[in-house]
């Protein structure tokens, strides 16, 4: 009798299958993070006015809204955070989950430009730090993160920055849209 149930709300209540799933199926809040380069190959770290005070450096990070993919979270966070404007690749490199309503997406990312105007709410400082030169404090997630990914800040940025940098200005698109 379920199953008929079912498949009669399925195949002639779509609209309805979706609100019975959206009420019954646990709601997940889902966290961004961004590994940003600059064309040194430095990394963006931000230090979090709400992060406890013995680990208060990490990268770019927030949670997706609704209305956007998760690249774009990195895009708008960057510019939340920091005033600066960013290209997030648009495939994650990292998806963490075990968290009980959360689960934590990885974006590769391009400094861009922009002028530096931190949000006083959420951030007390931030920078470009050399990969051997990590502040004391940095989230230790984090910290595995960058190094993990390492090859992707001693790469070819700069090369690699400039050239999505003019494809950007040729085609017409905007930072962190691609």
């Amino acid at each position: 009798m379920r199953e008929k149930i079912w498949t009669l709300i399925g195949k002639h209540a779509g609209g309805v299958q979706w609100r019975i799933l959206w009420a019954t199926q646990p709601k997940f809040i889902v966290g961004v993070s961004g590994l940003v380069r600059n064309d040194q190959g430095q990394v963006l770290l931000i230090k979090g006015r709400m992060w406890k005070p013995s680990r208060p450096w990490g990268l770019v990070t927030g949670y997706a809204k609704g209305c956007e993919t998760w690249d774009q979270t990195v895009v708008r966070e960057a510019r939340e955070e920091t005033g600066y404007e960013v290209k997030a690749l648009r495939e994650p490199v990292a998806f963490v989950t075990g968290f009980k309503l959360r689960a934590e997406v990885v974006f590769l990312g391009e400094f861009i430009g922009g002028t530096y105007t931190p949000d006083p709410r959420e951030v007390l400082d931030c920078g470009f730090f050399d990969l051997d030169a990590l502040p004391e404090g940095l989230l230790p997630s984090h910290r595995k993160l960058i190094e993990k990914h390492r090859e992707w800040f001693e790469g070819d940025g700069h090369d690699r920055a400039h050239a999505e940098r003019e494809t950007d200005r040729n085609s017409g698109t905007e930072a962190g849209h691609p």
